[in-house]
Formats: C-alpha cells, structure tokens, sequence
C-alpha cells in the first residue's frame, strides 16, 4: 500500500488535510468524495517498494490471463489471504509461465504493492489490472473477475470446438496428399508403361492424368517446394503491405469464416467493455482496455479510435457511427450511453447475443467441413480411378 497526503474543502468551505494509505491516488480520491469533501490535491508521501525486476515474466496470453484472474477471484471470494493462497496454489501448479507469475505475483504482494501494481509490473494484460481496480473500488473484486472469466470462457470453448472440428478435415486432406503424391510419382507411371506397350487408345482425362504423374516424377520435389514457398511469400507479402488490422479487416469480408471471427471478437470484446463501465472506469480507457481483451487487432485499432473520438466529446454511438465497422445493432445499443446504471447490462447482453451467433456458425461448422471433406476426397479419388480404367477397357476387349 503507498501512503498519500491530500488537501480537500469540507462541505462549509474549510481546508483539511491529511495522510491516508491506499492502492492509487484513485483510491484515495473515492474515500475522500465518500465523506464529503472537494479534493485540491492528492501526492504521494511513500511508495511500497517496487517489483524486483527479476520477478517480472514476459506476457502472457488470453487462456494464461484467464488462469491467474481465475484463481485470483477463487481466493478473493473466499476471503483467504491473496498471498497464501497464491503461494500454494502456485507451489501445486505445473512449471510454465502461469507458476512464474504466480510466483511473480506472490513476492510482488510481500513487499507490500498493491494488487494492481503488482499486476502491472508483472505484465499481465492492463485490463485484468483495471478489472481489479474496478473490482476494489466497488468491493466485488471477485464477482468481476468471475463475470470476466465466464465471458471469455465461452469463446475459449467456441474456438477449441472449431480446432477439433477442423481437425478431421485437416488430418483427411493431408493423408489424400501424400496418397496422391504417392500414385501420381510411383503408381501411374506405371500404368503408363502398361498403355503405351499395348497401343491403347487413351482418352483425354487419362492423358491429363498421365501428364500431371510425368511432371511430378520429373519436377515433383521443386513443384512442392514452390508451392509452399509462394504461399508463404504470399501471406507475409499481403501482411506487410496492408498491416495485421487491414488483414483482420479482410478476413473479416471472407464468407462464413468472416462473420465468425468478427462475432468471437465481440463476444469477448463486450462483456470486458461492460464489466469495467460498471466498475466506473472512465470510457475511454475502458473502450482501450476492451480493445486490447478482444483479441483482435482491427478491433483494438477501432476502440483507440473511440476513445480519441471520446475524449473530444463525441457520444459513444456517434463515434461508432463513424467507424462504419462495428455491425448496426452494436451501435444502436450504444445510444444507451446516457443510462449509465443500465448501459452494463445492454453491452452485456449484446455479448450475449454475438457468442450465440458464433455458437450457430461454429455448429453450422461442425455439421458441414466433415461431409465437404469427404465428398472432395471421393470425388477426387473417384477420379483417379475413372482415369486409370477407362483405358482398361479397350485392353480388355482386345484380350478378348
């Protein structure tokens, strides 16, 4: 806890002064308008020592934020001391990142900082830091952490449903490549020799076929090699010239895949919007700070964008107007700027709203890439086979 000296005029004009220990000058500025009084001027007199620099880890990501704020509000909410509880949860974890800012974490509270210091200095994401602040400003530190953590559970879920739906498709196309290298450079030539050494008649899906299975035994290698090549090149070429938020922005016009990754960002962009809006964080960095949850960098370009727009004193929805980005029905629910006690549960339920239309693509996913994953490996091999036994007909006749 830092310890601050203010200055402040009670409600019949006289000047007070004082010292008081706190998280933040924040802190200290909603203890004070509690009672009463007009602050001139808050400083700070002592500071808690810092975080040792050797405390500090390197980010972590989503899914690891979400671990640390879980076990956090679990502590909180049964009013265990933070550092013990930390210390064994931590001293029970698997080694990784989450241990060591567990652990950062820990030493960071000993020396006597403040949660959201702590927070800060170990790098966790800045929202998780304001969530807590917000959290101790109303004393809901863990009922807010557990709103957060189940707002961004369920596009977790939603994106591990896809990865295991995709993974079938996946593993099915990768086997019909090696197969398909495998008759095209070893099987059909083969054949080949069999046609030619027959004087067969071979029709023209055949001698595609045949051509294709000729290049790749002469090319094949230098073939894969491009390909692969020019695909990346590709990628990394579209990425530099039109930047991570213009890509995000792109995919976001590609059908189907587009609408899902627009809808999971939102998901987990607006119950973090709504859950620091209620904590009475001020809306311009709440709109930074939800941006940077959303996990997606045209979203978080847009809400620096908003918050700029904010701060000159547009409304929240004439900002969002003027993006042109943000879908029509998220906008119209901004207009519920002005009910300031009814504006959290609006954004919360346009979360709401977007992670079920995420569950519908994800299902529509689940239920769809299978069957177009089998269909295009029959029709393929289908193919190859109608190739190779056209000719064989004519050799049976001839047998004949």
């Amino acid at each position: 806890m830092n310890k601050y000296s203010y200055i402040a005029n009670d409600s019949e004009g006289h000047r007070v002064s004082g010292e008081l220990e706190a998280s933040d000058a924040d802190a200290v500025v909603s203890q004070l308008t509690a009672q009463g009084l007009r602050i001139e001027s808050v400083q700070v007199v002592t500071a808690a020592p810092p975080l040792p620099e050797s405390a500090r880890t390197e980010a972590l990501s989503a899914a690891e934020t979400r671990e640390v704020g879980r076990h956090i509000s679990e502590i909180v909410s049964a009013g265990l001391p933070l550092e013990g509880g930390l210390a064994a949860i931590a001293a029970e974890f698997p080694r990784g990142r989450v241990r060591r800012e567990l652990h950062s974490i820990v030493s960071g509270l000993e020396a006597g900082n403040s949660l959201e210091s702590v927070l800060a200095a170990c790098r966790t994401p800045a929202y998780l830091a304001a969530l807590v602040r917000a959290g101790a400003r109303s004393g809901r530190t863990g009922q807010i952490l557990e709103n957060f953590i189940a707002g961004t559970q369920i596009v977790s879920d939603l994106r591990q449903t896809v990865w295991m739906a995709l993974a079938y498709p996946l593993i099915l196309l990768t086997a019909l490549v090696a197969i398909g290298l495998f008759l095209l450079m070893v099987i059909v030539p083969q054949f080949r020799t069999l046609f030619e050494g027959w004087g067969i008649t071979i029709p023209l899906l055949t001698k595609s076929l045949l051509a294709t299975s000729e290049f790749m035994v002469d090319h094949g290698l230098w073939t894969v090699g491009i390909c692969v090549g020019a695909i990346v090149a590709t990628i990394a070429l579209f990425r530099l010239m039109l930047g991570q938020a213009s890509t995000r922005r792109f995919l976001w016009t590609v059908p189907f895949i587009g609408p899902l990754l627009r809808c999971s960002a939102l998901a987990r962009f607006a119950p973090v919007l709504s859950l620091l809006i209620e904590g009475r964080v001020p809306l311009d960095q709440a709109l930074t700070l939800a941006g940077d949850a959303a996990g997606d960098v045209a979203i978080r370009e847009d809400c620096r964008k908003l918050a700029s727009s904010v701060r000159s004193g547009k409304t929240l929805e004439e900002a969002a107007s003027e993006t042109t980005r943000f879908p029509a029905s998220f906008i119209r629910a901004l207009s519920w700027e002005q009910y300031r006690d009814g504006f959290p549960e609006v954004v919360r339920s346009m979360s709401d709203m977007y992670a079920g239309r995420a569950r519908a693509l994800v299902a529509l996913l689940v239920a769809v890439m299978p069957v177009l994953a089998v269909m295009f490996v029959g029709i393929t091999v289908g193919l190859v086979v109608i190739s190779l036994f056209m000719p064989l007909f004519e050799l049976l006749q001839k047998l004949s």
